[in-house]
């Protein structure tokens, strides 16, 4: 039972993993051949501004058919995974700066079109309460695939770099197979449909807070393609990231607020940032340190929409944090271009949409985390009540716990470390001092009071 419980986490974990490492691979060659075409600024707007702008609408467009057909959506993926190997070819190849881009342009809608196929796959599959660290532990080890490719001196400079994608291509296919032979996660909770107003205000807000997020966190963290000219390792910086998702990923699982925070917090550091571009400190230093905070607003905008996506019963809105989130990062280096000569307006700039994404943290905070506290507290409050009333021991209260999880006499036997005989003598008082004839009774009289 505890297998089949694990598979769908491993597998989901698994495919956004080589998912992920399959599409930032592609993207990485791409923009370092861009770089060997173009001046550096030409190719911040093309990689930064206008192929995140194209992952965006490559998630939209899955989104979209999604919603409208969903078997079609997810049947198209591996089309989308051939295609962006192969478009990556001349994107890597050609010694046309129109043909490379292009090229590159596909396979930035492709690199979306499969984001959203693998948040999809992260709300369908992994329950909730593994979720963060699911979505943290298969990008954290994708960042550190490309770190080690990177071992290979001018891999991503190479021609045979979309060799390279093409196995993973033929791993990611694999993986998605497998995933869609497995059953749906059934929600944990029941779509709001008697409230459907307030979940789309609530849905809106929360794409505005994202927006502003990754606009404040851009403006801060523009990462310059002469950075790379001037022997910046992304591939090592990353690391920072790998990091930063997976302890985001821990945070959002123990709860969902503690994530919310750190994310919030996590935008002060582009303020330092900005007064610290000028200094005589280690270019590696910025990006290792920007990216170890990127690591909580990925997990923040993509978690709070997979989250939203199960309750509103939406599973179109999956990818919707991240869709969001390449918008903004758009809209932060466009801007970070503009003024990159007027350090001042910048820094007003980025404090007057800090404290615009603060205002909206604090509207979207109260109905996305403290009504589940409360509900929470108020469960908790009833076990205890029920116990009470019973007079039931520590050991009693623990197998009711698991009863009301629905776990057999094995499973409690192997999560409290006692034996199955136990087990049954204290389900036998337990019907006893309640007065049930069985689980099935006991379960009933819990839940009506």
């Amino acid at each position: 039972m505890k297998e089949k419980l694990q598979t769908p986490i491993l597998t989901a974990g698994a495919v956004i993993c080589f998912c992920f490492l399959l599409t930032s691979t592609g993207w990485l060659a791409w923009e370092y051949h861009l770089l060997e075409l173009a001046p550096p600024r030409v190719s911040d707007v093309m990689t930064m501004v206008v192929g995140y702008l194209l992952q965006a609408a490559g998630i939209g467009v899955f989104a979209a058919l999604l919603r409208r057909r969903e078997a079609l959506a997810v049947k198209a993926v591996p089309a989308a995974m051939l295609l962006h190997t192969l478009c990556l070819i001349p994107a890597v190849l050609s010694r046309s700066l129109a043909g490379t881009l292009v090229s590159g342009f596909l396979v930035n809608l492709c690199c979306g079109y499969i984001a959203g196929y693998y948040l999809f796959v992260l709300t369908r599959r992994v329950a909730a309460a593994m979720r963060a660290a699911t979505l943290g532990a298969g990008y954290g080890l994708s960042i550190l695939g490309s770190w080690l490719l990177s071992a290979f001196d001018g891999i991503y400079y190479s021609n045979k770099i979309w060799i390279i994608c093409l196995v993973l291509t033929a791993v990611a296919l694999l993986l998605y197979h497998f995933a869609e032979s497995l059953p749906p996660q059934p929600p944990e909770k029941p779509a709001p449909k008697e409230e459907p107003e307030k979940w789309r205000a609530l849905v809106v807000s929360v794409g505005a807070a994202v927006l502003l997020f990754s606009v404040v966190n851009n403006l801060g963290f523009a990462f310059s393609s002469a950075d790379l000219a001037a022997g910046v390792r992304p591939e090592l910086s990353r690391l920072f990231y790998a990091l930063g998702l997976i302890l985001a990923g821990v945070f959002s699982d123990r709860a969902r607020k503690y994530g919310a925070a750190a994310a919030l917090a996590s935008l002060v550091i582009p303020f330092i940032m900005l007064s610290l571009r000028h200094e005589p400190l280690s270019l590696t230093v910025f990006w290792a340190l920007s990216y170890f905070c990127y690591g909580f607003l990925s997990i923040f905008r993509m978690i709070v929409f997979s989250d939203l996506a199960e309750r509103c019963g939406a599973l179109f809105l999956s990818g919707f944090g991240l869709l969001i989130g390449r918008i903004g990062d758009a809209a932060g280096e466009s801007l970070c271009l503009a003024l990159m000569a007027n350090q001042t307006a910048l820094v007003f700039l980025s404090a007057l949409l800090f404290l615009a994404g603060v205002f909206l943290f604090f509207r979207i905070y109260r109905p996305l985390y403290l009504a589940e506290t409360r509900q929470e507290q108020s469960e908790k409050e009833r076990f205890y009540a029920f116990a009470v009333q019973h007079d039931l021991s520590a050991r009693e209260r623990d197998i009711l716990r698991l009863l009301l999880e629905e776990k057999s006499n094995a499973e409690i036997a192997e999560a409290l470390s006692i034996s199955e005989n136990t087990v049954k003598f204290h389900v036998r008082n337990l019907l006893q001092k309640t007065g049930c004839k069985n689980r099935n009774d006991l379960l009933a009289r819990y839940i009506g009071g």
